[in-house]
């Protein structure tokens, strides 16, 4: 086999072997089903905070299991609520997703800080501690909450 030959063959690539792409625009994977499936917009986070799975009120499963971030939304009609369940890796991260109607959130295994649209009031960052409940917004007389969760961010300690 002359070097000709064995230069060539060398220089032969295809599409598997070549790198992936180094540009990252942080999407939360499968973004589109999960608004599809389950009614829930997430944006971008650097991949420390995913969504897991939901739960409607009065389901067998539950609220999120513990050391999960569990989002409440209000909803209009029976049962009236669903629980948003998040995972997390490490002591660091973000994810950012709307939330109509939260009213609560319930930590994981990490110190949180979450930020919601409060409407006319502005946005807040509510601190949460590993596995605390914090009450958002509740709405008033019977009215559906306004708030609109925007941010999920994990922090090494809450300041």
């Amino acid at each position: 086999m002359g070097s000709g030959s064995l230069a060539s063959a060398a220089g032969a690539s295809s599409e598997s072997d070549s790198p992936p792409s180094l540009v990252e625009d942080f999407t939360h994977p499968g973004a589109d089903q999960i608004l599809a499936d389950h009614g829930l917009r997430v944006y971008k986070g650097d991949g420390n905070i995913w969504f897991s799975s939901s739960r409607l009120y009065e389901s067998p499963e539950g609220r999120c299991p513990v050391g999960e971030i569990q989002v409440e939304k209000a909803l209009d009609v029976l049962p009236y609520g669903v629980y948003f369940c998040f995972q997390t890796r490490g002591a660091e991260g973000y994810l950012t997703l709307e939330v109509p109607a939260t009213f609560g959130i319930r930590g994981g295994g990490v110190s949180l800080k979450a930020t919601a649209d409060l409407g006319a009031d502005g946005e807040q960052t509510f601190e949460i501690q590993p596995n605390e409940y914090v009450g958002i917004e509740p709405g008033h007389q019977g009215e559906k909450p306004e708030a609109i969760l925007v941010e999920l961010r994990l922090t090494s300690g809450v300041s």
